[in-house]
């Protein structure tokens, strides 16, 4: 997944989460894209790596928990779906 795949096919879903988008350039995984996101209690990055890594890190206040965090690399594709649709789950969104 890529920042451009993200914006078209996830964003439009995370209705009601405040969303914040930052670049970083030379990471270790290559250039970071990092979307930040909260909604209520709920609150975490999405890391995109231009490498093709990705990363999600959510964490709820209320719970004083932590629901994800998880750093996938570019040959799980289908656990970095599955991971997007977790994400959504725990956001309470609906794709």
């Amino acid at each position: 997944m890529n920042i451009d795949i993200f914006k078209a096919e996830i964003a439009p879903y995370l209705t009601g989460c405040e969303l914040q988008y930052r670049s970083f350039s030379n990471g270790d995984f290559g250039d970071l894209e990092r979307i930040e996101f909260e909604k209520g209690d709920k609150f975490g990055t999405v890391d995109l790596w231009s490498t093709g890594w990705m990363g999600v890190d959510v964490y709820d206040s209320a719970l004083e928990a932590q629901l994800i965090n998880i750093l996938l690399g570019p040959d799980e594709l289908e656990q970095q779906n599955k991971t997007i649709e977790d994400l959504l789950r725990v956001l309470e969104v609906n794709k």
